[in-house]
């Protein structure tokens, strides 16, 4: 599965070239974020065991690309996110290459369910710059997230390690009809409304989807106008301060994980 797993990556850097060709060309910007940063720091391309690819954008930037400019991504790459898709389970976009497919592998026994492989693409959103009103934020974007959560009860990951309340939380939320009162869908839009309309210029900013949700959020400063890495034999960039941004996310990010750590957690087959 390991070579499965390299495919993947060097798909997902092809897909990444094709997107910042269409970025560059048109002076939008983008910075690589989160375990592709940190990859190209530490590894010059993709963390060995790592499967996911995540650029963030401006949200003016992120927006202009969807709406005018991914219509000149190749034939075999297509975007995939809320809007275009009231089936589609996340707030982030996608952008999936539709000439291959990819199945999980689990315990040696291959999912029926299959998906395209493809790239993350977040938008970079301000935040309240008083203390109070940014907390009050994070507590609506939190609560709408968990409920969109609670409704896509089939897709929390049972064996991630939670708190009691949180666990108390997810028992009686799956256990109600939340599904028959509340659309997955349109609590999306109101999460996409109350992002699009923070300032583009607060003091600080992030990607508050991300999996790691508030912690993504940094000083506005860290991301600048962004510089340029290697990766995977190719020059993406990256945020202006990659430093403060890595030790925010992950303290002392050039130390490797134990042996145990960097085996995939994921194993798959690229159809």
């Amino acid at each position: 599965m390991t070579s499965d797993i390299r495919k993947l990556q060097l798909i997902d850097t092809d897909i990444l070239k094709d997107v910042v060709e269409i970025l560059d060309r048109h002076h939008l910007n983008y910075y690589m974020i989160g375990g592709t940063l940190l990859g190209a720091i530490r590894h010059k391309g993709f963390i060995p065991w790592d499967d996911d690819m995540d650029i963030a954008m401006p949200r003016h930037d992120y927006e202009l690309f969807l709406s005018q400019f991914a219509r000149e991504l190749p034939t075999n790459l297509i975007v995939d996110n809320f809007k275009t898709n009231k089936k589609y389970k996340y707030y982030i976009t996608r952008i999936e290459n539709t000439d291959y497919k990819v199945r999980e592998v689990r315990n040696h026994n291959i999912e029926e369910s299959f998906a395209h492989v493809s790239i993350d693409i977040f938008p970079i959103d301000g935040t309240p710059n008083n203390e109070f009103l940014r907390k009050f934020y994070y507590f609506q974007v939190l609560s709408y997230r968990a409920l969109i959560s609670l409704v896509q009860k089939d897709n929390i990951d049972q064996a991630r390690k939670r708190g009691a309340l949180e666990k108390l939380t997810i028992f009686l939320g799956t256990h109600l009809p939340l599904q028959r009162l509340f659309s997955a869908n349109k609590l999306q839009y109101k999460i996409d409304r109350l992002l699009r309309k923070q300032k583009q210029n607060s003091q600080f900013a992030g990607t508050i989807m991300g999996a790691y949700r508030v912690k993504e959020i940094v000083p506005r400063k860290y991301f600048g106008e962004g510089r340029l890495y290697e990766f995977e034999g190719h020059i993406f960039k990256g945020p202006s301060d990659y430093d403060a941004y890595l030790k925010h996310m992950y303290g002392d990010y050039m130390k490797l994980p134990s042996k145990e750590q960097r085996e995939s957690k994921k194993h798959f087959e690229i159809i």
